[in-house]
């Protein structure tokens, strides 16, 4: 301090005690806040919330969080009705890093939780374990223009009816609505209303409507003109990969488009040298749940991703044998990553990666999925049979795909109901679902073309009739359950779901699908004409200003109209 004036050293002098006894108080202020928030988290670890019995992987995870969650039952509308207060609806998915980072950022914290417990009553929803729900709660993010990934957050009122969705990334991002929201309910009840009539009005206008048949000719190539290009720089953003866009690239390739062919291979390149590829475990991450700012990939590996890239790149090594390789490799991943000898079959998911601060690491969070559930699974029958088709009787692995496939579909032939259709999983918690009859009837032909199967041929047929007489749209199409379904006040309602894709293709695309590989499997020519009625409707929905959203139309005009 000698270069100092002597007014400035008379200062510091003065102050310097001061300062150090305020830093010496923020510094002890700060250590106590850690501290209650340990003992805080100590205290959820001894006494978990209603989540800790959940047979749902995610649910499970969410156990120590502070939020005194409940599953989605009519025993949390009527405390809500009980207690006047809105329902806080979290729709996630075990598989999704952004899950787990709200999870630990915001669930997990006392202040965001003592607001959501002292002003709403708090339901957490498995995704992948309940798709009928997590349908309807996508449909109304998308009509808030909400982005399509999870979580998703949704309050209802007490008596079930909508009110806002938002896709927070942050804690920040949360705490506005839950603020606001909270605020508006006690004191402007009549305007929570207003939202409510308004969301559930926009809800009926977009989905709840007649069919009606149309023919779109050009389809195939305007979706090759909208598609986005690749980028031209090697170090510039990854590109976006979406699995619905890929399959429809293939139909077409397989037709002799030599643009969807280039299109293809090009994107199956990029794929395998991009940040998804997990070389260790032979797997790819989570594409829906994308990459963070880091560059780095936030979700875990799942069936239904690695099993359709599987089919994918084993199909496309008949274009190009270079991608042979990474087929190889996907299918040593879905042996040794996702297979389960007893019962015959493939798990739904393994963890997102950890999170890097360790204050905010996720307790209780299993090391994978360990559900079957039918759609992934029926979609890595598809998998296995492409991949034995692909590469023979000689190749050890094709040969085991080939002895699994059969196997893994009595698995999901043991979960049939006794009303016809099937459980969506092993956790046998949800029934009536459309989408995998129709992926279980591709699977079942498919496992009938590697070695003849009159007995899948069978149950495949079977699936269709129960379709065919339970799920029909009057006005044409086909729905996605057969009747409504109430958990409490909260209903959610048929929808004939061709007006585009989500994570797979329409439902009514899948179905014509399945009809049309039927038809030529057994030789019934009915369910192909039923396959070529089918498609006019689907293409009824389209949507030449968003045409990237049918990808599942473009695929089956090429498996089924296209046909020479």
């Amino acid at each position: 301090m000698s270069g100092l004036t002597p007014e400035y050293r008379l200062t510091a002098e003065r102050y310097a005690p001061r300062f150090v006894v305020l830093s010496g108080v923020c510094l002890l202020m700060v250590l106590l806040a850690w501290l209650g928030i340990a003992l805080r988290g100590l205290e959820r670890e001894q006494h978990p919330n209603a989540l800790k019995d959940a047979p749902e992987a995610y649910l499970r995870s969410g156990q120590y969080q502070l939020v005194n969650w409940l599953p989605c039952s009519e025993e949390a509308f009527a405390r809500a009705k009980q207690r006047d207060r809105l329902v806080l609806i979290e729709l996630g998915a075990y598989w999704s890093g952004r899950c787990q980072r709200l999870g630990s950022e915001a669930f997990s914290d006392s202040g965001v939780a003592d607001l959501i417990n002292r002003e709403f009553v708090a339901v957490k929803l498995d995704a992948d374990a309940m798709p009928k729900r997590a349908r309807y709660l996508r449909q109304l993010a998308q009509l808030m223009g909400a982005p399509d990934r999870y979580p998703i957050i949704a309050w209802f009122t007490p008596d079930g009816k909508p009110i806002r969705v938002v896709a927070p990334d942050t804690r920040a991002a949360l705490m506005r609505p839950l603020e606001e929201l909270s605020q508006m309910y006690r004191t402007r009840p009549e305007q929570i209303q207003q939202m409510a009539e308004q969301l559930t009005r926009a809800w009926n206008e977009r989905w709840a409507r007649p069919a009606r048949a149309a023919t779109v000719a050009d389809a195939p190539e305007a979706f090759l003109n909208a598609l986005p290009a690749m980028p031209a720089e090697p170090d510039s953003a990854p590109p976006v990969f979406d699995l619905n866009h890929l399959e429809a690239l293939l139909a077409l390739a397989e037709r002799g488009n030599p643009r969807a062919q280039e299109g293809l291979l090009a994107q199956l390149r990029a794929l395998r040298n991009s940040p998804y590829w997990d070389a260790e475990r032979k797997t790819v991450h989570a594409l829906r749940d994308g990459i963070d700012a880091e560059g780095k990939p936030t979700g875990g590996a799942r069936l239904m991703e690695h099993a359709r890239l599987l089919s994918l790149y084993s199909r496309a090594a008949r274009l190009d044998p270079e991608l042979g390789g990474v087929a190889h490799e996907l299918a040593d991943g879905l042996r040794t990553q996702f297979y389960r000898e007893r019962p015959a079959g493939f798990i739904a998911a393994l963890a997102p990666p950890k999170l890097r601060i360790p204050i905010a690491q996720s307790k209780g969070l299993p090391q994978a999925d360990r559900t079957l559930p039918v759609d992934a699974n029926a979609c890595a029958i598809l998998a296995l049979a492409d991949y034995a088709a692909t590469f023979g009787t000689l190749d050890p692995q094709a040969q085991w795909a080939r002895e699994t496939a059969p196997r893994v579909l009595e698995t999901l032939r043991a979960l049939r109901t006794l009303q016809g259709d099937l459980f969506h999983s092993s956790l046998r918690t949800t029934r009536d679902w459309m989408p995998d009859m129709a992926l279980v009837v591709r699977a079942a032909v498919r496992v009938h073309r590697l070695q003849p199967n009159p007995r899948a041929l069978q149950f495949a047929e079977q699936l269709l009739q129960r379709i065919w007489r339970e799920y029909a749209d009057p006005t044409g199409g086909f729905y996605d359950s057969s009747q409504s379904k109430q958990w409490g006040d909260f209903k959610t309602v048929p929808v004939r779901t061709s007006i585009d894709d989500g994570d797979l293709p329409a439902d009514n695309a899948l179905l014509a699908l399945a009809m049309a590989e039927y038809a030529q499997a057994s030789g019934d020519s009915r369910w192909r004409t039923r396959a070529q009625q089918l498609l006019p409707i689907v293409g009824g929905d389209y949507d030449p200003a968003n045409l990237l959203a049918f990808a599942g139309y473009t695929q089956a005009l090429a498996r089924i109209q296209l046909q020479p």
